[in-house]
């Protein structure tokens, strides 16, 4: 195995995925999932099963026009578990603009990703994250509304 040319295909998959994400291009994204693929969204409330249903999910809540979101996605740990899977950690910074409900959700998260290598490439067989932090502001004038951190006291 070359590992450095099987990292950087990995890292090139992620970037496609936030890059298919944001520009609403919801079937090219499908075809970064594996078949049975599964995902565990909004810190594992909304669990996903199969790459149909996570597909269907992502298009039904992002895409509108009136939704513009922004995914940054870095800093990745990915260790190979076999010569056909791997695991990977990414920072995420992420935004989500509804100018037309005057409201900006932004925040911090890590995602944690199981790839596949298939007969297609690599390929996300989970995905899924946990937030680090999340503010809602005006979009207007970007006062803040709300903010909720991992560290905040239970209650």
């Amino acid at each position: 195995m070359d590992t450095a040319a099987e990292l950087e295909a990995i890292r090139r998959l992620k970037y496609a995925y936030f890059r298919t994400l944001d520009l609403k291009q919801f079937d090219d994204l499908g075809l970064l999932l594996t078949e049975d693929a599964t995902a565990a969204y909004e810190d594992g409330k909304t669990m996903l099963e199969g790459r149909a249903a996570i597909v269907s999910w992502l298009s039904g809540a992002l895409s509108g026009p009136e939704i513009v979101t922004e995914h940054h996605g870095h800093h990745p740990e990915i260790s190979f578990t076999s010569e056909t899977t791997a695991d990977g950690t990414w920072y995420l910074q992420d935004r989500v603009i509804v100018p037309s409900a005057d409201i900006e959700i932004a925040g911090a998260a890590f995602y944690t990703d199981r790839y596949t290598l298939t007969g297609e490439g690599w390929r996300i067989s989970h995905t899924g994250y946990m937030r680090v932090f999340e503010e809602h502001r005006t979009h207007s004038t970007l006062a803040v509304i709300s903010f909720s951190s991992r560290f905040d006291p239970p209650g």
